[in-house]
């Protein structure tokens, strides 16, 4: 069996609203008809007695048959009359109330009969008024249905047209053209997201190809040639993995145990290891770290995302410049600060940096061995903790990054 229309079951409902009504006013209008009619035939009709029959008395006589002169009222006696009118009351007030009570039930009927013939009228008018007013009301939900039905992947520029109603069905229209604004920047950024990795992954791919290419190609190859394509293979395939394994991270969704996590060691020995890395920079390191900091959240992805901002600071810093590097408890937690005196993020690229692959000076970044993954895993993280993170620059002059943690 067919299920009924959502417009059918309105005017089914609002139907049966209509003729529960109906009937009730009906028969209560019924009733109370019946029951004024009965009290005005018991107030109102009089009794018929002796001295309301003198009035009609030559109404009531039966003159004799033998007598041939017209007697005149006048000639009746007293006695006649008296006996007239005991002999014909009761029967002409029977006459009057059989006659009164007949058309009060004539009457009664009468109404009951136009009450439910206006009962079904009333009724079938307003259902289809429902079926008309409902037809009106949905059809903005049947535009809905329509325009999703034809939406595809390909095409998410259709959008309903805005209503000034203020009510549900306004609100039902604006929000779904913003969630189909939030879908066409979510496939955007997707294919974005998948062109750029496609992109960064056939780079090294590209150039081990040419490498073996070499080899398999020059039959006076050395053994320095090999070593120096080995090499050259060897960074590609490294940066791969690292490509791989942020992609990994950016992706997936493993619920890693957690642990209680002290913000300070992890800072101290993130710094430690790229002073090293980075030593010919000659970077001066500041602490301004608060005792007793901890999180409680998977110590891995804790590590990558500070190791990330810290990494980002030492990268784009100039020559003997200086990372300040603060730790202090908030009501929620604690916060974290990494300023550099770097080269500065321009103000316009500021709402990029968040996305995959995204790079403010493409040239320098891949210089210095960055695919513009970091900022975009640290977002993820912080997302995912629950945790806010920002960042300020001003170009020229420093990068701030601050991280609110929550315990």
């Amino acid at each position: 069996m067919k299920k009924l229309s959502f417009k059918m079951r309105i005017t089914i409902f609002t139907g049966i609203i209509v003729a529960i009504t109906a009937v009730s006013l009906t028969i209560i209008s019924m009733y109370n008809a019946r029951e004024q009619i009965n009290l005005i035939i018991s107030t109102e009709t009089p009794a018929i007695g002796a001295e309301d029959m003198q009035n009609d008395v030559n109404y009531s006589i039966d003159t004799p048959d033998t007598q041939n002169e017209t007697m005149p009222s006048a000639a009746v006696s007293s006695a006649a009359v008296s006996s007239a009118t005991v002999k014909n009351a009761e029967p002409f007030a029977d006459y009057v109330e059989h006659y009164t009570v007949t058309t009060a039930q004539t009457a009664t009927r009468r109404f009951n009969i136009t009450s439910i013939i206006a009962m079904v009228v009333i009724g079938a008018l307003g259902m289809l008024f429902a079926y008309i007013l409902a037809g009106k009301s949905l059809k903005p939900i049947k535009e809905l249905d329509e325009t999703a039905a034809n939406i595809t992947e390909n095409d998410l520029n259709t959008r309903l047209p805005a209503r000034n109603t203020n009510d549900e069905i306004s609100s039902l229209t604006d929000s779904f053209n913003a969630m189909l604004d939030r879908l066409n920047d979510a496939f955007e950024n997707q294919k974005r997201f998948s062109a750029n990795a496609a992109h960064e992954l056939k780079t090294p791919i590209a150039v081990m190809k040419t490498g073996m290419q070499v080899v398999e190609l020059d039959d006076n190859i050395t053994v320095d040639d090999y070593k120096e394509i080995f090499t050259v293979v060897k960074r590609n395939v490294n940066r791969l993995a690292d490509i791989i394994d942020d992609l990994l991270t950016l992706t997936s969704r493993t619920n890693l145990p957690c642990e209680k996590v002290s913000i300070n060691d992890v800072i101290t020995e993130i710094t430690e290891d790229l002073l090293l890395q980075y030593a010919e920079k000659e970077i001066e390191i500041t602490y301004r770290l608060e005792d007793d900091i901890f999180v409680l959240q998977p110590a891995t992805l804790v590590r990558r995302l500070f190791c990330n901002l810290i990494e980002n600071a030492f990268k784009y810093n100039k020559q003997n410049g200086r990372i300040t590097i603060a730790a202090s408890k908030i009501e929620e937690g604690c916060k974290v600060s990494i300023r550099d005196s770097g080269m500065g993020i321009p103000e316009p690229e500021l709402k990029n940096i968040w996305d995959a692959f995204y790079c403010v000076d493409v040239s320098r970044s891949k210089k210095l061995g960055g695919v513009g993954l970091g900022l975009s895993i640290v977002k993820e993280i912080a997302d995912r903790f629950g945790w806010n993170v920002s960042l300020h620059s001003q170009e020229g002059i420093y990068t701030e990054s601050i991280v609110e943690c929550k315990k």
